[in-house]
This record gives C-alpha cells, structure tokens and sequence, in this order.
C-alpha cells in the first residue's frame, strides 16, 4: 500500500542513513524495542522517558566522589519534579545540566556544599552518547513513538522526526509530528507526551533533502536549516552532501552537540512569555571564528576583526553568544568585555540578556563619567554602554587614556556608522591595548576599508544567503 511504501521511504532513505552517520560520529546504538520495559531492565515502565541505570552510572563516572544519598537525589531532581509548563521544565533542566546541582557533603574537610555535573562538557569523551529509533513512550491519552533520540547520560537531549521525501509536505508533516508530540499543536486534547520533552534541547525534522532545527518553543516558521558544518567543510562529508548530512555533521558531532547546549542557548520573555532561542548555523560559526581570531592575536599587533552580519540575523545574540564562550575560555576568561552599540534599545537589551546568562554582574554605564570609571576598573567584568557616552567627550578634543590594559576586548555594533573618525581615535586613546571587534550589518564600503579601525573579515553573512536561509524577507530597494 502507499502507507507501507512511505514508511519504507523513510526508513530506507532517511532514518537508517541518520542512525548510520550518528554512529559514524560516535554515538553507540541500541534499537528502541530493546529499551522497553519487556526487554531490559532500562526501564520500570513505557512512561520513563530517562534511562536511569545509565544516568546513575554516568554520574559516577563524571562525579566518583558522590555519596548514595546525594546519587539518589540528583537523579530525583532531574526525573521527579514537577513542572507548571513544558518550558519552565526545559529552562529548570538546561539549568541544572549547565550550571550543574548543588549537595552537601564531607569529602574529608567537614559537609561542604559540592558541585555535581551532569555532563562532562570539557571532556566530551568521558560522557554517553547514545542514539536509538522506535523509542515508545506513554502520554497521558496515547502512546508516540519518535522516529530517534539522541540521549546523552540517559538524559533525552534531542529528537529527530524522519519523512519520506516522496509525499507531499514532508517538512511541514515532520514538524507538525513534533508539535504533537511535545503536546504543543493542540494542549487541551493532550495528545503527546510533554515528560519526554522537558529535556529536550534539539528538535529536528528531516527528509533526507531538507533537514531543519529548531526549540521547544518554537513555531513551523523558526525551523531553519543548518547550512554549514564548521569547523568541518561541506566536502569533508562526501560529495554534495544532503541537507539531513550537512546538518547531523554540523550538529550533532559531540563537540558542537554539547557546545551548542552549553553555550549557545539562551531563554528570554517574549510579548509576556518565556522563549527558548538557539544559535542558527551562522551565529554558531561567527563565534567559534572570533574566538580563534582573538587567540591568535594574543601575541601580535593586530586590530581584531570585523563580523559582518546583514540585518535580521541576530547580532546582539550572537555578542551573548560569544561573551558566553569567552567567560568559559581557560585563555580569554579574565578578559574585560566592552560592549558600545549606538542605540539605547540595543544597550538595554544586551544589559538584560547578559544578566539573565552570565553568573557574574554586568555593569551598564549610567553617563560618561560612570563609563570611564567602569573602564578604568582593572576587573575582568563586562561592561556596556552607548556610543553617546563617548561623544559627549568630544567637545572636550581628548579623554586621554583610561585603561591601558591589553587584556580588554572592546566589542561594538554598527561599524560602519559611527567608530571612525574622532570617535575611533577617541576609542584608541581610551583603550589603546584593547582589542576590537566590530559587528555590522551592513558592508564596509572601499574607503571604509581602507582607513576601518578593526582589521579584517572574520564572518561574513550576506542578505542573500539571508534571504535563501528564509530568515530575511527578500526586499527591493535603491
């Protein structure tokens, strides 16, 4: 029949290959009829959607200090406690698999409160990955069976919806699957199984030719490709690779996996909710570029770089992003961030965002004296402010030096627009060791180049590939 010939498309075609390159990529692989309560001891009931044995092993390993007592209760904090919504679950468990859970305990020096870490994001080798398909879990009216899970430590960290490329909408039909069974399409007929979807960190629908990624909270329309595997390249795959291959290579890899749900993840309140945002493949990647572009220039003379980002693309997450990755870099983490952006809306919404992902205060400039104080602080805290609070200093003709510490990053917004001239020789003599990194969104034009105050490209992210990834809509202008 047609429903048999469809689902043979989808196993043959598209899951088989995902679990395939999975394995490929080291995860191990256990087929999900050998995971039920019938034939394992994996778990007690279809309801279980964490594998206890392996969470409790995995926990040792990583924390082999850890007493039964404080065992039993992480496992309980992560598996039995009860959630008003699906996402204040997800936020409550991303918390606690990031910043880890806290116990009591004498480790020879009097009861101490001890660290207990969920994953061992520094060595991603020392944790479990494994990938499964078939997987039934019990809702609370029906049972779903997802097509694979990725869990890592027992944990069910993403989920991968596979299509047949030959019916009609398949991308569509993949993420309305989703949808349902997150018991997000229709909540009242809970026709899902939300428990599974509290640990959720990837959703992911594929038919083999267009594979796309998104969060729990978000909508058919956030679902986006990722269109670049780095630090891979597209030829490292194999030749023209599918979209389903460019994007298991680019995220599901151990490193980016774990890297990604550390550091490039944020929840922020929308229009009076809470919403769940992931970096797209662009943000990920201008990331990783600077970090190496920062590194590489610890020693040398050079300027920094610009990321060239078009408008509508997420330049102030991408600066949460990296700000993110800098404060858990062994080489950059005592650094002094400086954020200045040219718009007060940009510096608030920045303010609000670091304080809400970063542990530590984020300082911003009330006037132009705070500010020079704040930059004169020798203290490896951020600090933002507008581009106003040095403009005013320009009547004065000079501000002299503030800081002169080469162990400062000054990372601002808008390039093109308002760091040139007597503004940037007011930056250089303020900071005149920083390093600078410019974000804009708009192209340098030649005699910008020729005279700009932060060296080279590091990324760049045109509208038309905006526009093709669909993130930008397509406009005409003169």
């Amino acid at each position: 029949s047609d429903g048999e010939l469809m689902a043979s498309d989808e196993l043959d075609k598209v899951e088989l290959p995902a679990l395939e390159q999975l394995q490929s990529l080291g995860w191990s692989y256990v087929e999900g009829a050998k995971l039920s309560p019938d034939e394992s001891d994996e778990r007690s009931s279809l309801k279980d959607v964490v594998l206890e044995k392996r969470l409790t092993d995995s926990l040792k390993r990583i924390n082999p200090w850890i007493n039964d007592e404080n065992l039993r209760k992480v496992i309980r904090d992560l598996t039995k406690t009860i959630y008003s919504n699906l996402v204040e679950a997800n936020q409550a468990i991303w918390t606690q698999i990031n910043q880890c859970i806290s116990v009591t305990q004498d480790l020879g020096k009097g009861n101490k409160g001890q660290t207990v870490h969920i994953i061992d994001f520094e060595n991603p080798e020392n944790n479990e990955f494994l990938c499964t398909n078939q997987f039934k879990v019990s809702g609370t009216e029906q049972n779903i069976i997802p097509d694979i899970l990725c869990f890592v430590n027992g944990l069910p960290l993403a989920v991968i919806e596979c299509k047949s490329p030959f019916i009609s909408h398949p991308m569509k039909e993949g993420i309305n699957q989703l949808l349902r069974y997150a018991n997000l399409r229709n909540p009242e007929e809970n026709e899902g199984c939300e428990n599974l979807f509290h640990y959720k960190q990837m959703m992911i629908s594929t038919h083999r030719d267009e594979a796309r990624l998104a969060t729990i909270s978000a909508r058919i329309e956030h679902y986006l490709e990722w269109k670049d595997p780095y630090p891979h390249k597209i030829e490292d795959i194999g030749k023209s690779p599918s979209s389903q291959e460019v994007l298991i290579d680019g995220v599901c890899n151990k490193y980016n996996f774990l890297d990604l749900i550390r550091n490039f993840i944020v929840f922020e309140a929308q229009d009076g909710q809470v919403v769940k945002k992931m970096a797209r493949y662009q943000q990920f990647r201008a990331v990783q570029k600077t970090l190496d572009r920062l590194k590489t220039q610890i020693t040398s003379k050079e300027k920094g770089g610009i990321v060239w980002h078009t408008q509508g693309s997420g330049k102030s997450l991408t600066m949460v992003f990296l700000a993110v990755k800098i404060r858990k870099d062994p080489i950059l983490k005592d650094y002094k961030i400086v954020f200045l952006t040219d718009r007060t809306q940009l510096d608030r919404q920045l303010t609000d965002t670091f304080r809400r992902t970063q542990s530590q205060t984020v300082y911003a400039a009330k006037n132009v004296d705070d500010f020079m104080k704040l930059l004169a602080k020798d203290s490896s805290d951020i600090v933002t402010g507008t581009m106003q609070k040095f403009r005013e200093k320009v009547g004065n003709e000079t501000i002299g030096e503030v800081n002169a510490s080469d162990r400062i990053l000054l990372i601002s917004d808008e390039a093109h627009r308002t760091q040139y001239s007597t503004f940037a020789a007011l930056m250089n003599e303020a900071l005149p060791n920083a390093t600078k990194i410019a974000f804009t969104g708009t192209p340098l034009i030649q005699s910008e180049k020729t005279k700009n105050e932060f060296g080279s490209y590091i990324d760049t992210y045109t509208i038309e590939q905006s526009v093709k990834d669909g993130s930008t809509v397509k406009i005409i202008y003169e």
